[in-house]
């Protein structure tokens, strides 16, 4: 047997051209073949559309048609459920569970060697990969969103579909970048996904879940505001989505933060008013724009480093 047939990276040549007799830059070949063979597969796209889907859905089934009246909001009916279920829990697991792979696993089944061989530098590799993944996550969130919104319209003729979709597909285009820039500068840095997958994870976790636990605790009434008086906000990243999904959603829908006024408490944009009746005042700690700066400069530092630990690694 000679070397070529025993090199195990010369089955992976046909993977990098999906378009045979198509020229294109490798770049630009390499987001063809992220795209279209390791993230929209069919199996991958039903199995994220489903779960985006499956909750929305459930409440649009059960909910009864006669208690729906004629100045009902969509928004108000499905927005808690598709910013907290969906945008706060299943996309970022979505993302996260793609973006894990993609540099990691190359790194271990040894692609990673036959890409570098060919005349694309590895921080290329990086960037080509996330904007698949980019494109992949606007996708899946477009046709999610889609799906609830026809499903929706066939319920009842809610006034806001419109606004409804904007909001959550612009929201959803912040969920991506934040979490598939971090994902990825994980990737690009351990070998083996499962290790990727359990930071990111575990980012998702401590903030929409374990901080929302606790948040109620620091939060105390007499002045005791734990949360503002140790500055916990500026590491509270809930804090950061809910304040841009805020910004997002009052140039859509005005009220919007009379409809989620107890939710947004729960993240830190309002507090409450023990002393004048219980109230929610907003607390304004960061311009919706500065935590938007925010989020996306983490995600440029994670790819960024990411990238440059990649670069200097020996891959053979």
């Amino acid at each position: 047997m000679n070397a070529t047939e025993s090199n195990p990276v010369k089955p992976k040549l046909r993977e990098i051209n999906p378009f045979p007799g198509i020229s294109s830059t490798p770049s630009f070949a390499l987001f063809k073949k992220t795209l279209i063979f390791d993230l929209c597969t069919v199996k991958r796209l039903i199995m994220s559309v489903v779960f985006m889907v499956l909750v929305p859905a459930l409440i649009l089934a059960f909910t009864p048609s006669d208690v729906l009246s004629g100045d009902e909001y969509v928004v108000q009916l499905l927005g808690f459920t598709t910013w907290y279920y969906n945008f706060a829990i299943m996309f970022p697991i979505i993302i996260i569970g793609a973006t894990g792979p993609l540099i990691s696993e190359e790194l271990r089944s040894g692609t990673l060697l036959f890409l570098v061989s060919k005349p694309i530098n590895r921080t290329r590799i990086v960037l080509s990969k996330f904007i698949a993944l980019y494109v992949f996550g606007i996708v899946v969130s477009f046709l999610s969103l889609s799906i609830i919104s026809l499903f929706a319209v066939i319920k009842f003729p809610f006034a806001d579909i419109g606004e409804y979709f904007g909001i959550f597909l612009l929201y959803s285009l912040v969920i991506t970048l934040f979490f598939g820039g971090v994902t990825m500068g994980f990737s690009s840095i351990f070998r083996r996904p499962r290790n990727v997958l359990m930071l990111p994870l575990a980012l998702v976790i401590f903030s929409f879940l374990v901080m929302m636990m606790f948040k109620p605790l620091l939060f105390m009434p007499g002045g005791k505001n734990w949360y503002e008086k140790y500055l916990l906000y500026n590491f509270d990243l809930g804090y950061h989505f809910a304040n841009i999904f805020l910004w997002i959603g009052e140039s859509f829908v005005p009220e919007i933060l009379d409809y989620f006024g107890q939710i947004f408490w729960m993240f830190g944009i309002t507090t409450i008013d023990w002393e004048g009746g219980g109230d929610y005042e907003r607390t304004n700690y960061y311009d919706p724009l500065v935590s938007f700066i925010y989020l996306i400069v983490i995600a440029v530092v994670f790819l960024v480093v990411g990238a440059l630990y990649l670069k200097k690694r020996d891959i053979s």
